[in-house]
C-alpha cells in the first residue's frame, strides 16, 4: 500500500467519524422570549423547572430576557433581540395597529370575577373620603404605565362614573412595585395592585378597593397572552408547537401543583414577596389547555377604538391571533 493509499483512506476514515458528529452538534432552534415580572408563572415556571418541559433542550433551546416594560419588549423584537413573549392582549393589540407583524398564539390569564380569581384592585387609603368612583373628581389615579391595560380599566371606571379623564382625574404612571406607597402617601388617591404586590398590601392594612378591572370593564377578559413574530411562526413552526406543547403541560402542573409551583418559582426568584404571603396570594384565572378569550380582545379593541380613541383604525382581532400551534 503506498503512500497516496494510506493518505486517502486516512482522510475517508476521517470524513466518516466527523460526518455524524456534526450532525449531532446542530442545536435545536433557540426562542429568545421577552417577559414580566406579575402573573406569568407558567412561562417563568418552564425556565425554573426545565424538567417539566421535555422539548428544552431537544426541539427548542429557551432564553427568558426579562423587560419591565411592554414598549421594551416590542423595541427588543424590532431590534432582532426576541422571537416572542408576553404580553397584555390589550398591548398586542396596539402592537398590531402599529404594524408589529406579531401574533397571540397562547393565553397566560384573565381578569374573571369570582372568588376563585383574582381580578386587578384599584385601592383607596382606608380613611379617604373616596367612597365611590365619582368621588375622585379631582383626585390623581396611580397606573403602571399611559395607555396600557391598568389605565384602560381606570378610564373605564371613571367613564362609567360620568367623569372625564384627565380633566376631572389625572392620570400618572407608577410602578407596581411604588404604588403602596404612592397611595399611602397621597401621592396619588387611587393605586393599581396586582399580585404579589396586592396580597403584600393588603397584609400591611390599611388600604381597600375600590373597584376591580373585571368591575370597571364589565366582562371577563384576556390579561396575558404567548405571542410570537409572524416570521419566526413560518420559519419554525416545529420549535413553537414543542414550546406551547411544554407550556401547556408546565400549566396543567401548576394548577395541580400551585403550592409546590410556587415553591419553586420564589426559590428561582422569579418572586421576591415573602414565601408565606405569595403561597396564600388568590390567583388570576388559567386556562389549562391555553386558550385565549378571543371575544373579550374584540370587545378590548372596540372600546380602544370607538371609546377612548387609542387607535386610529380598527384592529381585525382575528387575524391577530392564531391558535394553530397549540397541542389539540
Amino acid at each position: 500500500m503506498n503512500r497516496r493509499t494510506i493518505l486517502g483512506l486516512v482522510c475517508l476514515v476521517a470524513v466518516s467519524i466527523g460526518a455524524p458528529r456534526s450532525v449531532h452538534a446542530a442545536d435545536p432552534p433557540l426562542i429568545r422570549f421577552g417577559h414580566g415580572f406579575a402573573a406569568e408563572e407558567q412561562a417563568w415556571l418552564m425556565a425554573a423547572r426545565p424538567d417539566l418541559a421535555p422539548g428544552q433542550g431537544t426541539k427548542y433551546r429557551l432564553k427568558l430576557v426579562s423587560f419591565q416594560g411592554n414598549p421594551e419588549r416590542f423595541q427588543a423584537y424590532l431590534a432582532n433581540e426576541l422571537d416572542g413573549g408576553t404580553a397584555p392582549g390589550l398591548a398586542v393589540i396596539f402592537a398590531r395597529a402599529q404594524g408589529l407583524d406579531i401574533k397571540i398564539t397562547a393565553g397566560i390569564c384573565l381578569e374573571a370575577d369570582g372568588k376563585d380569581w383574582f381580578t386587578t384592585a384599584y385601592m383607596v387609603r382606608d380613611d379617604a373620603p373616596v367612597k365611590s368612583v365619582k368621588d375622585l373628581k379631582g383626585g390623581t389615579a396611580g397606573v403602571l404605565g399611559f395607555k396600557t391595560a391598568t389605565d384602560l380599566w381606570v378610564r373605564a371606571a371613571l367613564l362609567n362614573a360620568g367623569l372625564t379623564p384627565d380633566r376631572d382625574v389625572k392620570v400618572v404612571p407608577i410602578a407596581f412595585p411604588a404604588m403602596g406607597a404612592a397611595v399611602r402617601s397621597d401621592k396619588v388617591s387611587l393605586g393599581t395592585f396586582v399580585e404579589p404586590f396586592y396580597s403584600a398590601e393588603v397584609a400591611k392594612g390599611g388600604l381597600r378597593t375600590l373597584f376591580t378591572a373585571v368591575k370597571a370593564v364589565g366582562y371577563d377578559h384576556e390579561l396575558l397572552d404567548v405571542w410570537f413574530g409572524e416570521k419566526f411562526l413560518t420559519a419554525q413552526p416545529d420549535a413553537v408547537r414543542a414550546f406551547l406543547a411544554d407550556y401547556v403541560a408546565v400549566t396543567r402542573y401548576y394548577l395541580a401543583n400551585t403550592a409546590e409551583a410556587k415553591r419553586d418559582l420564589h426559590k428561582a426568584g422569579f418572586v421576591r414577596t415573602p414565601l408565606e404571603i405569595y403561597l396564600k396570594n388568590a390567583d388570576w384565572k388559567r386556562d389549562p389547555m391555553g386558550r385565549v378569550d378571543v371575544a373579550s380582545l374584540r370587545k378590548l379593541a372596540v372600546f380602544m377604538h370607538d371609546k377612548l380613541g387609542w387607535l386610529e383604525k380598527p384592529v381585525n382581532v382575528d387575524e391577530m391571533v392564531d391558535l394553530g400551534y397549540l397541542p389539540r
